[in-house]
């Protein structure tokens, strides 16, 4: 009669496996693919998705692309990619530096399909995604003038929208109201990425403001669920859109508040395991996958599935399961991680979309969910190669 494995093990070896076949896919297959052919050489930038035969699609480029895409290769030199890492999170920062960064400060918003501004308009949310590239690529090729491209947007964009109840202005895109949290939480990663990769305090103080904010306004009190819409003063929108919440920005806060504790934040893991709790038991569809959006008190509003709530599942239960060595927690990492393969092909492009109904929505591969798909992958190689 054979032994029996306990649960703990499985779900351990589950995770192990896991990891090398997300090392496997990085390097051999997705790392290549948006590099050799999701780069555009003829205008330095890269394209903006790849179609279903992972082909590069001509339009507009998004500048949080361009910033997520740096971010990528960055990460890859980390993780040991032996390709050229180098040369594509440097283009990729190039393109900051030279279209990204408006001269009388802040960022711009869209390249056309020449490489060139299309739309200089500023944003919250691209803001906080450059701040997060340069940080990123410039800690990882030694470049200084990144660092400092950094600071400069970072400074000029707490000097100039700093707003009196709280947070910061969101731009010249996004109507306020409603102020949304998803801006301020990408604002905040930005900030831990500045931080890690310089020492600045003052990144870790505007870290912690916006956790304040967090802490005071953005979880409802009568549900304990991170909401998404607000009023100028932080007050919870009325009727329905007050009510959103989207499973994914619980999981993403989650992992971000312990790298906060991790940088020298205060450690706030009680509020962590309420947002990680909501999530596991409301954000989830009968098969297991993170839906896009609930209403506050856990009932389903868009029982469709993106890829990235996935990747976001992922990283909060490695981090719970780091910090608790559950079981639960090991075993629900592994399970997002299920989830999050059947939306990747073999050849190192995705699909985006899951129906209610569990079939694929046909569209083609965003570059923007990269930087979701390397950021769990980078945490899944982290947790695993610590496991015995």
């Amino acid at each position: 009669m054979s032994a029996q494995i306990p649960p703990a093990s499985v779900s351990i070896l589950a995770l192990k496996a896991r990891a090398a076949e997300a090392r496997i896919w990085l390097f051999e297959a997705a790392l290549p693919l948006w590099w050799e052919t999701g780069f555009d050489r003829a205008t330095a930038c890269f394209f903006e998705s790849l179609d279903a035969s992972a082909h590069p699609l001509a339009g507009p480029r998004r500048v949080r692309a361009q910033a997520r895409q740096a971010f990528v290769y960055a990460a890859a030199g980390r993780l040991g990619w032996d390709g050229p890492w180098r040369e594509a999170a440097g283009a990729g920062a190039d393109v900051l530096l030279q279209h990204g960064l408006r001269a009388d400060g802040g960022s711009a918003h869209m390249l056309g399909d020449d490489g060139r501004v299309r739309d200089s308009r500023r944003d919250l949310y691209d803001a906080a995604f450059i701040i997060f590239a340069l940080a990123h690529a410039g800690r990882a090729l030694d470049r200084d003038d990144l660092l400092a491209a950094a600071h400069a947007l970072s400074d000029w964009t707490f000097a100039h929208w700093a707003h009196p109840l709280g947070g910061l202005y969101e731009g010249e895109r996004a109507p306020a109201p409603p102020r949304r949290q998803n801006p301020h939480m990408h604002m905040l990663e930005a900030q831990l990425a500045l931080h890690e990769a310089t020492g600045a305090a003052e990144c870790l103080q505007r870290a912690s403001a916006i956790v304040a904010l967090m802490r005071a306004h953005w979880i409802s009190p009568r549900w304990g669920a991170l909401l998404e819409f607000f009023n100028e003063d932080w007050s919870p929108r009325a009727g329905d859109e007050g009510c959103i919440v989207e499973p994914g920005h619980q999981f993403e806060w989650v992992w971000l508040l312990d790298r906060y504790h991790r940088l020298g934040g205060e450690d706030i893991a009680g509020i962590a395991a309420r947002l990680h709790a909501f999530g596991e038991t409301h954000g989830l569809d009968s098969a297991g996958y993170a839906i896009d959006e609930v209403w506050a008190d856990g009932g389903a509003r868009t029982p469709s599935a993106r890829l990235w709530p996935q990747t976001e599942r992922l990283k909060a239960n490695l981090v719970r399961f780091e910090a608790t060595q559950s079981p639960a927690a090991a075993a629900a990492a592994a399970a997002a991680c299920q989830a999050l393969q059947t939306y990747l092909f073999p050849q190192g492009h995705w699909r985006d979309r899951r129906h209610g109904d569990g079939g694929f929505k046909p569209e083609p591969a965003p570059a923007s969910s990269f930087y979701h798909i390397m950021l769990a992958y980078m945490e899944l190689i982290r947790v695993a190669d610590q496991l015995s």
